[in-house]
Formats: structure tokens, C-alpha cells, sequence
């Protein structure tokens, strides 16, 4: 019988600040589940608030080490991936998932590719069509806004609540072939943000929490970890949702008052037992 869950996390390692893999790894190991990193780049620092950092891709290496894992005597359970240094790298990843997943894999994609209504710099139209074909067969998707319109290929409107436009952008992204869609960073008002989530059969919900007027870090790393490490113990999608942007919340909370020291990313260690206790 099989007892160790492993998961497949893809994402850059930074190896100053708090983000990606090494926010991913810590979290998903509080939970229980093994963690196996495949990485897209190396950096010194991650990009934001340092100047000089060093960039090192590793698409090269990226197609060895699936080569080699193709040849491991077990598969991965969970697929959690983040930022990917370009299109190359999506299809190097899609080439090897048949051979590295398990069948019933919980495959996460967080579409890491532009934020306040731009795509980054570094990725171009091509790169928004391979990030589509990742999101056709994933579980869930944990898109911000700018990133579901870039997918729906419609016009953004900004970070506020809009039903309407939440509406067509779950209809789009299901019809993409995303089983389950959660809208992250969504503007319910002033004082209020949080997510936005709807499955494939109708069923949505909302889940907020206190908008705090500061950029942080890798939050979107830790909301994806933590949502993939309470979906590992058995919860639902609306639970894990609910349970993953308290944690976050609570991170925020945290960091706030240290954040003359502690600004490249959020406090998430001593909240770790809320996974671990789960």
C-alpha cells in the first residue's frame, strides 16, 4: 500500500526572498506530502526591491531531470506549478506529465504571467498560448485577473469585484478545459479582498478577508501552496480556499510590523502548524 504523497512542484528557486519553491516546499512538507522541486531558473534574489540579481536559466536542464524522474520506480500525486521562464519550458513540462503524473494526479496551475492589466516583459503572445494548453487538463487554476482575462483572451477591467465579468471569464476558462477556477487578488471593495471560485457544474463562493494597502512578496505562492496543501488532507475546494487565504491573511498580519526588516517577503513559518495540525 502506498503511504507517501509526493508532489511535483515547477517554479524558480530565488534564493533570497520568500517566493516560489522556497515558500512552496516548506508548506506542502508541513502537510505531508513530499516534495520534489523541478526548477525553471536560478536567481540570486527574486526581482522585487533588489537591484543586480543574477538570472540563470535552466530550460536545459529542466528536459534532463524529467528525463531522469521518467525512469523512477513511482509517480507524483500533485502537480503545483508557478513561474516558467518561457514557452519552451511549458512544453518541455507537457511533453513529460503523461510519464512523471500518476493518472488521477491533482494537477494546480497557478498562470504566473502579468499582473495590474499587463503581461510581464519577458513573455509575448506565444507564451499566453502554450499557458492556455497547461490550464486545459489542470484541477484548478489560480489565475489573478489580469492573468483570466489574458487566458479568456478579453479586455481587462481592473482588480474590482464585476459579476458580469467574472461570469464570462468562469465560462471561458471552463470551456479552456480548467475543472475548477479560482480569481485570487479580487477587489470586493475599499476594505475587502480575497477570491473568487467556481466549479464546473455551477457551484461558487467567495471568500474574503481584510485588504491591506501594501504589496507583499510571494503571496500568491503561499495562497497556492497552502490551498494544495489543505486540498491534501481531503478538503474541499471552498474549504481549502477558505482555510488557504486565512492562512495568508494571517502571514500579512505578521509581517505588517516588521516590515522595515522583513520586506521581501511574508512571514509564513510560525503559521506553519496550521497545516501541520489540520
Amino acid at each position: 500500500m502506498k503511504d507517501t504523497k509526493r508532489a511535483l512542484s515547477v517554479q524558480d528557486i530565488s534564493c533570497l526572498g520568500q517566493c516560489s519553491n522556497t515558500v512552496i516546499m516548506p508548506i506542502l512538507s508541513a502537510a505531508g506530502v513530499e516534495t520534489i522541486m523541478l526548477p525553471t531558473a536560478l536567481l540570486s534574489t527574486h526581482t522585487g526591491g533588489f537591484q543586480g540579481y543574477t538570472f540563470l536559466d535552466l530550460t536545459e536542464e529542466m528536459e534532463k531531470i524529467l528525463s531522469h524522474f521518467t525512469t523512477l520506480p513511482w509517480k507524483f500525486d500533485y502537480l503545483c506549478t508557478g513561474y516558467f521562464g518561457s514557452a519552451e519550458q511549458i512544453g518541455i513540462l507537457m511533453q513529460h506529465l503523461p510519464s512523471v503524473l500518476e493518472p488521477d494526479a491533482l494537477r494546480v496551475i497557478d498562470p504566473v504571467m502579468g499582473d495590474d492589466g499587463r503581461l510581464y516583459s519577458i513573455y509575448d503572445h506565444t507564451y499566453v498560448q502554450h499557458m492556455r494548453r497547461l490550464c486545459e487538463g489542470a484541477d484548478v487554476i489560480t489565475p489573478n485577473l489580469t492573468e483570466a482575462c489574458l487566458l479568456a483572451d478579453i479586455p481587462y477591467l481592473g482588480a474590482g469585484y464585476d459579476e458580469a465579468l467574472s461570469r464570462t471569464l468562469f465560462e471561458r476558462l471552463h470551456a479552456l478545459g480548467a475543472k475548477r477556477v479560482l480569481l485570487t487578488g479580487v477587489l470586493f471593495d475599499e476594505q475587502t479582498i480575497g477570491v473568487l471560485g467556481h466549479e464546473e457544474g455551477g457551484h461558487g463562493f467567495a471568500v474574503r478577508s481584510p485588504y491591506v494597502d501594501r504589496h507583499f512578496h510571494g503571496t500568491g505562492d503561499i495562497f497556492t501552496g497552502s490551498l494544495v496543501g489543505f486540498l491534501s488532507r481531503g478538503l474541499s475546494l471552498e474549504e481549502a480556499a477558505n482555510r488557504a487565504v486565512r492562512f495568508v491573511s494571517g502571514c500579512i498580519t505578521d509581517t505588517v510590523p516588521v516590515m522595515d526588516c522583513h520586506w521581501y517577503g511574508l512571514r509564513f513559518e510560525e503559521r506553519l502548524q496550521e497545516i501541520t495540525n489540520l
